[in-house]
């Protein structure tokens, strides 16, 4: 790591914010009306116990060469000795592991031990603010890692599995037994330094990652070697400053679009989501930066937008890069639906959910463009392609979609996604109107070429019968449904992980040839 980088970011970090005790705004009733009238809401009731196992019912037949651990995260426990969190992203994480094998499926899950969650327990009551809601009677909040809650993704990367959270440390997890072993630093001299929740590997093992400091006005950036070296971090300075979720790595640059979600330093908002203010008036910024040399970055625009994901990125000979992401005209699922579905006040997450988009960058002319890829009807999130083509031009992309001309009451996306962007070939399942399905995961076929066969392993809810499934279908048949299914003997909450890892033998053994060790299985 160059000195120069390292100072910089030193000098950030020193000038976190200490913040004292504050009267909040509290959050929803803890007998939030509304679930008997919507049964869907068990998603979002929260969890009775710290950790669930179980070896479920499967029916169908588990593919041969599908070996391997599913780990899931998401936002869990909701209320806290009777206080209810308001927002969807304030809830403890609890990390998820499916360990598959051609004889059966297993499930465990376990909350993650945080600083927070430890406290609290100890207190006896809710102590922290959250994202978007807080306790009345706060207490001190000296760093970033008081209130992380390491709700939103997991990681596996050199061989150590870590929850992440939106901005603040990774906490370290026992892969085995799901225990928490503590707030993880990369390095000594990046310790308590944020990093985000979409890291993204790159075709030579590395991993990339962002991370944003409000209070400093920067957005954080990472790179790690494939045994977990800490190879550059450095900070660019943004003004004003926003909260991008996602960003694309092409083979030369890093690409994050800033949208006008601005934060207001010294706001008397009482909690972090409400110190942000949209402005449709302004334009996405969009920073584009030399992978090799941080200080090289241009500074583009696109029209007003959010984009909580991106699918993938690549770029052409002559410097064009092409990305894909689901596109929100504005901000409203962020800031207003994910809070009245913690009360059930909500009717639908689709009224305002993206759209998919092609975007244009010509890093040489600086021109950009983005065009629909489906049709204005079909909304959809939740993107992934094979990872051995992460950076690279790919042909298929999978993800959730409805399509609201045909079920324009759908409380959330009933459909799993997959199109091919060279042929145009669309292909979905879709869930029966009592099945909430999270996020779906392309699992690419270790014995087979890039995209050239594999399968889409994803979770769902069956509200009506109160149990979660594992579904497993043949990517390249995803009409005809799952080809094994695992039904789980408990309801589980509603997670929003966006970086879904499974890891399995194989695929291990490839990541190993970065390493230069065999990964264990």
């Amino acid at each position: 790591m160059q000195r120069r980088e390292f100072s910089r970011l030193s000098a950030l970090l020193a000038g976190l914010t200490v913040l004292g005790p504050n009267a909040l705004l509290a959050g929803v009733s803890a007998s939030w009306p509304g679930r008997d009238e919507k049964p869907w809401l068990l998603g979002f009731r929260g969890v009775d116990r710290d950790a669930y196992q179980s070896r479920p019912q499967v029916t169908g037949r588990i593919p041969a060469n599908l070996i391997g651990t599913l780990y899931r995260n998401g936002p869990a426990q909701h209320e806290v000795a009777g206080f209810r969190y308001g927002h969807w992203f304030d809830g403890d994480g609890m990390v998820h592991a499916y360990r598959i094998t051609p004889q059966g499926i297993s499930h465990q899950a376990r909350l993650v031990g945080t600083r927070k969650l430890t406290r609290e327990r100890a207190a006896g009551r809710a102590l922290y603010p959250g994202f978007g809601s807080a306790p009345s009677q706060t207490a001190n909040v000296f760093s970033p890692d008081d209130v992380n809650t390491a709700n939103i993704s997991v990681l596996f990367h050199a061989n150590k599995l870590l929850a992440l959270w939106e901005a603040g440390s990774p906490y370290e997890l026992d892969p085995v037994t799901l225990e928490t072993r503590g707030l993880y630093a990369f390095s000594e001299e990046t310790q308590g330094a944020p990093f985000s929740a979409h890291p993204r590997l790159d075709a030579d093992g590395s991993l990339w990652n962002f991370s944003y400091l409000s209070a400093q006005g920067s957005i954080v950036l990472w790179h790690i070697d494939p045994r977990g070296k800490v190879l550059k971090v450095g900070a660019i300075k943004v003004d004003p400053i926003t909260m991008p979720h996602d960003f694309i790595v092409t083979q030369n640059h890093l690409v994050i679009l800033l949208p006008p979600l601005h934060f207001q330093p010294g706001s008397a908002a009482t909690n972090f989501l409400d110190a942000h203010t949209w402005a449709g008036q302004d334009a996405t910024r969009v920073l584009v930066i030399d992978k090799n040399n941080f200080d090289r970055h241009k500074w583009l625009e696109l029209p007003a937008q959010w984009v909580f994901h991106f699918g993938n990125g690549w770029e052409d000979d002559q410097g064009v890069i092409r990305f894909d992401g689901h596109r929100y005209h504005d901000a409203k699922l962020l800031l207003e639906s994910f809070k009245n579905i913690m009360d059930g006040s909500v009717e639908t997450l689709t009224e305002h959910a993206g759209h998919r988009v092609h975007y244009r960058i010509d890093t040489k002319t600086g021109q950009t463009s983005e065009a629909s890829a489906l049709p204005s009807s079909m909304r959809s999130e939740f993107p992934t392609v094979d990872p051995r083509v992460s950076g690279q031009r790919n042909a298929r992309v999978t993800f959730l979609s409805t399509d609201l001309d045909k079920t324009p009451d759908t409380v959330w996306f009933n459909r799993v996604s997959t199109f091919n962007e060279e042929t145009g070939d669309h292909q979905f399942f879709t869930y029966p109107a009592t099945v909430f399905p999270e996020e779906h995961l392309y699992v690419p076929d270790p014995s087979k070429a890039a995209e050239c066969g594999g399968w889409v392993l994803g979770t769902a809810l069956d509200w009506q019968h109160q149990r979660h499934q594992l579904n497993i279908f043949d990517a390249d048949r995803l009409a005809e449904g799952p080809v094994a299914s695992a039904r789980l003997p408990y309801p589980l909450p509603i997670g929003i992980t966006e970086n879904s890892s499974l890891v399995s033998v194989l695929m291990q053994q490839r990541l190993s040839k970065h390493m230069g060790a065999t990964a264990d299985g």
